[in-house]
């Protein structure tokens, strides 16, 4: 379970697919990650909407999809 601060102010413990479910909503201010808080409004997290991350793309490998590769 992962604890998490709505942006109402209560706290909450929730399953990891609900989090995922309640940051794409945009209810979630703060949820904590094994070793700090993170804050949605400040702190970079992962997203389902195209374009948004512009880190390094690990699934990729001399220009081939890992998952590509592996037949899935």
């Amino acid at each position: 379970m992962i604890p998490v601060v709505y942006k109402n102010g209560k706290e909450d413990l929730v399953e990891q697919k609900f989090l995922d479910i309640l940051l794409h909503i945009g209810e979630i201010q703060e949820f904590r990650r094994s070793d700090h808080w993170v804050n949605v409004a400040e702190d970079p997290i992962r997203s389902s909407q195209q374009g948004e991350y512009h880190g390094s793309n690990r699934r990729f490998h001399d220009g081939t999809e890992l998952h590509s590769a592996m037949g899935i």
